[in-house]
């Protein structure tokens, strides 16, 4: 049986959101990155946060000078098909049932280029945006997941990302990509992160978050595509959201194609 630890920020409501996309955006260079199947942790720091036991809202990602701070609707999971680094231990996803538009935010205390995810189980709902104040810098769709890792289903031999690669839950939800993921700001920094599953078909599942300022490309295989921030249908998108209930949700497996 899963556990689940459903958390609800008071102070993250819609009317927040409404602050974050009121300035027009201009977008940074990102460089984008994965590595090898099956990798979970970082090549380029050891300051990450696994959401294991004496999680808190408030880390230091394992002895990073910066903090983090995580608001909003999300739950933190024991490990199964769906999410958890190693196939043990707990990790964290969006927050409501699989039909709602919800999401939660990453603040930290400084000024940052890199941010790591083992992304798990993607969907067709799972986005990123990255913001240096109340500027949208970067966004991150799943055809953007898909353009790094490959399609699911795939006719690819193993190894490849479709399906969770840990121990008990081996080869589950085969239809989904699970891959670590970097981002590395090449022309400026960010300091919040909006993790949001729009449209609401699942959840946005991840696990080993890690931040870190750092000068070079953090490896793996690098793809750039082309995003540009549109802060004005973010924000209509999510407008409902400070009505949103803490439902326990009901997974729907949803297979992303290109």
């Amino acid at each position: 049986m899963r556990v689940r630890r459903l958390i609800s920020s008071a102070v993250f409501t819609a009317g927040s959101l409404v602050a974050f996309g009121a300035t027009t955006a201009l977008a940074d260079t990102f460089n984008l990155s994965y590595l090898g199947p099956g990798v979970q942790t970082p090549a380029v720091t050891s300051f990450y946060e696994t959401f294991d036991s004496g999680f808190t809202s408030t880390t230091n990602f394992n002895g990073s000078p910066i903090t983090g701070t995580y608001s909003g609707t999300y739950q933190i999971e024991n490990a199964n098909q769906y999410g958890g680094a190693g196939g043990a231990g707990q990790y964290i996803a969006t927050g409501t049932g699989s039909s709602s538009v919800s999401t939660y935010t990453l603040t930290l205390s400084a000024g940052v280029n890199y941010l790591g995810m083992w992304f798990s189980a993607l969907d067709q709902g799972n986005r990123l945006y990255f913001y240096n104040d109340s500027t949208l810098v970067f966004t991150f769709s799943p055809s953007d997941y898909a353009q790094l890792v490959g399609a699911c289903p795939t006719g690819a031999p193993e190894p490849n990302f479709c399906g969770n690669p840990n121990g008990a839950f081996n080869d589950q939800d085969a239809g989904e990509q699970f891959a670590y993921l970097n981002f590395f700001d090449t022309n400026g920094t960010f300091n919040k992160i909006l993790f949001t599953e729009d449209p609401g078909v699942g959840n946005f599942e991840s696990d080993n978050h890690a931040v870190a300022n750092i000068d070079t490309t953090p490896g793996g295989t690098s793809l750039t595509p082309t995003a540009v921030p549109e802060p004005s249908t973010f924000v209509l998108g999510l407008t409902g959201l400070a009505g949103l209930a803490g439902t326990c949700r009901q997974r729907l497996v949803a297979c992303f194609r290109k």
